[in-house]
């Protein structure tokens, strides 16, 4: 089956432990990456309803267990990918730069926003720092989460020079 995404459609990845579900949803069934970031989705996460990629079918997938949902470029990662951290030096957006650690010994580097959202809710949107990554987004399950980690605000400055 081709990997075709069209415009207003996200690829996504939802990854449990033991397996994960690949396929297309649309974003007028969730928002727009921007609202997502703001974790003002259009309905909640407990599931996503994904045009699945081997099968065609339309399949409403939960999400309660999952470690995470990605918002991928391309649903074949590259492996040999090392990922960037480099937070002393990054370019300065709005947010929280954060590194998480899962159960499986993953981690990722990402802005999150400044709210209590990632605190009172079972999940949060991340947007993955890391340009020459497969991750567009992820919304992480903090029930997945081994470890959390705030390496700094990262805000723009009110004086521009």
């Amino acid at each position: 089956m081709a990997e075709t995404e069209t415009t207003g459609t996200y690829r996504v990845v939802v990854r449990y432990e033991d397996r994960a579900v690949r396929g297309f949803v649309e974003e007028s069934e969730l928002g727009s990456i921007e609202q997502l970031l703001r974790n003002d989705p259009q309905y909640p996460l407990d599931s996503i309803r994904l045009r699945l990629l081997d099968s065609e079918e339309v399949e409403e997938v939960p999400t309660k267990d999952a470690k995470a949902v990605f918002f991928v470029k391309t649903f074949d990662g590259d492996l040999r990918h090392r990922a960037l951290h480099f937070h002393e030096n990054a370019p300065i957006v709005p947010g929280l730069w954060v590194r998480v650690y899962f159960y499986d010994g993953e981690m990722i580097e990402g802005i999150i926003s400044n709210t209590r959202d990632f605190v009172l809710e079972d999940g949060f949107f991340m947007r993955p720092t890391d340009p020459n990554g497969n991750n567009r987004l992820v919304y992480i399950l903090k029930g997945g989460l081994k470890d959390f980690h705030v390496l700094g605000m990262r805000n723009p400055s009110k004086n521009p020079a």
